[in-house]
C-alpha cells in the first residue's frame, strides 16, 4: 500500500515529478492504486471514464474499531450503523464541496464531492457499506477533481481538496456523537423487536399511539398540526421493548380488514403509513413505530402497463382472441393489469396485499347483485369472489380501503371506521347488522414458477440508463423498458438503478436461462451488498457508476415482469 504523501509529492510541487501543469492523462498511472492515510483511513480513486481522468469515484476504507462499536452489533445491524454513519458524512461532505466549488465561478464548473444523501428510511446504501472480514466501512464518493481549463491538472488544489476530505473522514472518530448514536440504536431495537413481536403472533401491522401519518405536502416530513394516532381499545396491544418500556398501539390481525370512513377522514392515510411500515424510519419520523409484514404489496390498476405471458385465469373466463392461461398485452387495461398485479404479488411470495378503491378498477373490484342479473355472460370473476379463497387457500391478508360500497363489509374479518382521523373498530356492529357471506371454495391456479425462456442480447445489458422524475420511473436497457411509476416502494433514483442493475444482469445472463426469475431476483437481492462491499478491491465493476439502494426482492421481481420485450414461462 503506498502512503498518501507519495501522491500528494507527485501532484503538487513538492516531488521531483510533479504533475502540475502537464495533462490531466497523467492522473491515470495515480489512480487505481491503494493509498494509506493513516493507520486507520485508507483510499482508492477509480475513473468514471478514461476521456475524462478527473471524474473519479473515490472509495475511503475506515476502521470501525476506534469508534468503539461491538464488532457482533454491528454485524447484526449493519444497516443501522452505515446508516448513522452516512447521515453523519452526508452534511460534511455537502460543506466541503460547497468549499471548493465556491473558490471562484470558473472552478465551480470543475470541482464536485457528492456523497449519497439518505432519506428517512433506514435502508442499506452503497454510498457507505461495513465490510465483515475486515472490520471497516467503506465510504463510496464522487469526485470531480479541479482541472485547469479542463485539461491540465491543478496539483496543489487536487491535493488540497484530498487532504480536507481524507482529514474529515479520520476526524469522525473524534467528533461523531456517540449518545445519538445510543439513543438511535434504542429506537432501532424497538423497531426489531415489534415486528418479532408481529411476527410471533401473526399479527400483519401495528401503528403506535402517538405516530404522526400525514406528510407535510409533497415532503416526507411530519405534518407539525396532525392529529396523534390513537388505537381503538379492541384492537390495542401493549408490547415490551428490550429496555423494559412498552409501546402501545393498533395491531391489524391476519385475514380480510377493511378501512372505511368519510372523504378526506384519514382512510388512505392509514393505509400509506402502513405501507411504509416495510421499513423502519429514522426517530422524528412520526412513523417509526408503524411496522408491516415486509412482503406487503400494493395491488392497484395500472393502466397501460405491460404484462407477459401471465396467467389470470383466477379473475378472467375467458378473452376474446387471448389465452387467459398465458395472457400478454403492450396496454393493459385498469382490470386486466390489476389482476396481473394480485396474481404476481402472490408468486413473488406476499402475505399482505393492500388496496385503494380510489386506485381500483370498478369492474375488477365489485359487481352487485342487480349488475349480476342484467350482465349475464360477465367474463370477469370480481376481487369479492376471490378474495376469502385467497386468504384460505394462499395465506395472503388483504388491507382494503373502501368508502363506496357495502361489498367487502360482508366478507371482512376486520372493519376500521376513520373518523376525523381517529380510528373506530366497528368489527361488532357490522357483524350484527350486515349478514356475513362465505364464497364457496374453488382450486386457486397462480403460477409457481415463471421460467425465463428468451434472453435478450447481451449486448443490451451495456445501453441502461433510468429515468426518475416526479411523475416517471422508467429503468432502460438497450430496447427493454421496465416503468415502475405504480411501484411505490421503489421510491428514490438510487432504487431504480438497482432495479436497472439487475434487469442487466438478467440480460447478461445466458447461461440459465431455465432459471425461476423468483430465485434469479431472490439470489440478487441477497449477493448484491456483498458484491459491493468489495468494489474498492476489484478494477472491474459493472456498478462503479452509480449508488444502488436495497430493494426488496418483491419489488426487483416487480420490475423485472415489466420488462417489455421479454417473455417468460
Amino acid at each position: 500500500m503506498i502512503k498518501y504523501r507519495e501522491l500528494k509529492q507527485a501532484i503538487t510541487h513538492d516531488g521531483q515529478r510533479y504533475l502540475n501543469g502537464k495533462p490531466v492523462s497523467f492522473l491515470l498511472s495515480y489512480w487505481n492504486e491503494e493509498y494509506s492515510y493513516s493507520e486507520n483511513v485508507s483510499f482508492k480513486i477509480k475513473p468514471i471514464t478514461f476521456k475524462v481522468p478527473t471524474n473519479v469515484v473515490m472509495y475511503v476504507a475506515f476502521n470501525a474499531e476506534p469508534f468503539g462499536f461491538d464488532k457482533n452489533d454491528v454485524c447484526e445491524n449493519k444497516a443501522f450503523y452505515e446508516d448513522i454513519l452516512l447521515r453523519y458524512f452526508y452534511p460534511v461532505m455537502s460543506e466541503l464541496n460547497e468549499q471548493f466549488s465556491a473558490v471562484n465561478k470558473l472552478d465551480r464548473l470543475y470541482t464536485k464531492i457528492a456523497c449519497e444523501k439518505p432519506d428517512h428510511r433506514i435502508i442499506r446504501r452503497s454510498g457507505l457499506l461495513y465490510k465483515q472480514n475486515e472490520n471497516l466501512f467503506v465510504l463510496k464518493l464522487f469526485v470531480l477533481f479541479p482541472s485547469g481549463s479542463g485539461v491540465s491538472i491543478m496539483g496543489n488544489r487536487i491535493a488540497k481538496m484530498l487532504g480536507a476530505m481524507l482529514k474529515s473522514i479520520e476526524d469522525s472518530y473524534f467528533l461523531i456523537d456517540k449518545d445519538v448514536i445510543r439513543e438511535r440504536m434504542i429506537v432501532y431495537k424497538k423497531q426489531k423487536a415489534i415486528r418479532e413481536y408481529c411476527k410471533e403472533n401473526d399479527y400483519k401491522a401495528f401503528v403506535a399511539n402517538g405516530s404522526i401519518l400525514p406528510r407535510n405536502g409533497d415532503s416526507q416530513e411530519p405534518l407539525e398540526s396532525a392529529i396523534p394516532f390513537q388505537s381503538p381499545a379492541s384492537l390495542q396491544r401493549e408490547i415490551r421493548m428490550p429496555d423494559g418500556t412498552e409501546i402501545i398501539g393498533m395491531v391489524i390481525p391476519r385475514g380480510i380488514t377493511v378501512i372505511t370512513g368519510a372523504g378526506f377522514s384519514g382512510k388512505t392515510t392509514l393505509l400509506e403509513a402502513v405501507q411504509c411500515g416495510i421499513y423502519n424510519y429514522i426517530p422524528g419520523d412520526g412513523r417509526e413505530f408503524i411496522i408491516a409484514d415486509g412482503s406487503l404489496m400494493t395491488t392497484n390498476a395500472e393502466d397501460g402497463r405491460f404484462v407477459g405471458r401471465e396467467d389470470i385465469s383466477l379473475f378472467f373466463k375467458s378473452i376474446p382472441f387471448q389465452d387467459v392461461h398465458h395472457f400478454s398485452t403492450n396496454h393493459a387495461s385498469g382490470s386486466v393489469s390489476q389482476a396481473a398485479n394480485v396474481c404476481e404479488a402472490i408468486y413473488a411470495g406476499s402475505h399482505l396485499l393492500t388496496i385503494d378503491e380510489d386506485k381500483s378498477a370498478t369492474n375488477f373490484m365489485i359487481r352487485d347483485e342487480v349488475m349480476r342479473r342484467i350482465v349475464k355472460n360477465e367474463i370477469i370473476i370480481p376481487f369479492t369472489d376471490r378474495i376469502q379463497t385467497i386468504y384460505r387457500q394462499k395465506g395472503v391478508s388483504v388491507i382494503l380501503v373502501i368508502g363506496g360500497s357495502s361489498e367487502y363489509l360482508k366478507i371482512a374479518d376486520t372493519v376500521i371506521l376513520m373518523e376525523e382521523y381517529v380510528p373506530k373498530d366497528i368489527s361488532g356492529e357490522i357483524n350484527n347488522t350486515i349478514e356475513k357471506v362465505t364464497i364457496q371454495d374453488e382450486i386457486v391456479v397462480i403460477d409457481e414458477e415463471k421460467k425465463i425462456v428468451r434472453q435478450g442480447d447481451s449486448t443490451e445489458a451495456l445501453f441502461m440508463k433510468t429515468v426518475c422524475t416526479e411523475d416517471s420511473k422508467k429503468a432502460v436497457c438497450g430496447k427493454y423498458v421496465s416503468d415502475l411509476t405504480m411501484v411505490p416502494f421503489v421510491e428514490t433514483g438510487e432504487q431504480l438503478q438497482t432495479v436497472a442493475c439487475a434487469m442487466r444482469k438478467l440480460l447478461a445472463n445466458t447461461e440459465n436461462e431455465s432459471e425461476d426469475l423468483a430465485d434469479f431476483a431472490d439470489c440478487f437481492q441477497k449477493q448484491l451488498f456483498e458484491i459491493l462491499s468489495d468494489e474498492m478491491q476489484h478494477t472491474e465493476t459493472a456498478y462503479r457508476e452509480w449508488w444502488l439502494d436495497e430493494v426488496r426482492k418483491e419489488d426487483l421481481l416487480m420490475g423485472l415482469l415489466r420488462m417489455r420485450g421479454m417473455r417468460f414461462a
